[in-house]
């Protein structure tokens, strides 16, 4: 039987997670697969990401729910904004809980769109890059030099996942939520470039950019 084109995207970013990626664990798919991999389970509402992965820093397990798109069309990638309208809100109202291959419930930290060039470094077809370095303003440069934001951005993922950024920011979010972002290249390794909620020592604790390699 013919391979339907997402789920060849799928088992594409899989096989990229799994044998480039430093700290990923395990990826888990929405229903069975013909690679065999692992099947998450949801409770309450039962509409389902595409796959979720675990993994580690050196902080604990944490998971990240990926919304995949073909992006052949644009639409397809602009369509994944439902990543926050019912994923997301479905999940910080307590209406969706994930649980494992084992069913053991998880704690869902991140929510990333990706596309099958995802592992280029960018979300849409065959996008150019806008870097870091040549940005008017100091305070990017010195951010990308942070590793905060990636030093270099496909020209439509970087309006992209701010606007996305931005729509989160107007949920009005009074308490730690999970991250919205993206699952990127850097570099070839897989990446999450994030708004995520960030806990300061001595200073005011709130929303900011992060980017990680996983």
């Amino acid at each position: 039987m013919e391979i339907k084109p997402e789920e060849k995207i799928e088992i594409q970013l899989w096989d990229w997670l799994i044998n480039k990626g430093d700290h990923v664990d395990s990826v888990f798919f929405n229903r069975k697969n013909k690679i065999n991999a692992k099947i998450f389970h949801t409770k309450g509402i039962n509409k389902k990401p595409d796959m979720i992965i675990k993994f580690n820093r050196g902080f604990g397990n944490k998971y990240a729910v990926i919304e995949v798109k073909n992006n052949k069309k644009s639409k397809n990638v602009l369509d994944s904004g439902k990543i926050l309208d019912v994923y997301y809100k479905n999940y910080v109202e307590g209406k969706t809980k994930y649980l494992d291959d084992e069913y053991h419930p998880i704690k869902i930290d991140h929510f990333v769109v990706a596309s099958q060039s995802s592992p280029k470094g960018y979300i849409f077809d065959d996008e150019k890059f806008k870097y870091a370095k040549d940005n008017k303003n100091k305070s990017k440069r010195d951010v990308a030099k942070m590793k905060m934001i990636p030093k270099k951005e496909g020209e439509q993922s970087h309006q992209f996942i701010r606007d996305l950024m931005a729509r989160q920011g107007r949920m009005n979010l009074d308490k730690k939520k999970p991250s919205i972002g993206l699952l990127i290249s850097n570099e070839g390794i897989p990446s999450l470039f994030l708004k995520t909620y960030v806990t300061w020592l001595n200073k005011k604790n709130g929303w900011s950019q992060r980017w990680w390699t996983i």
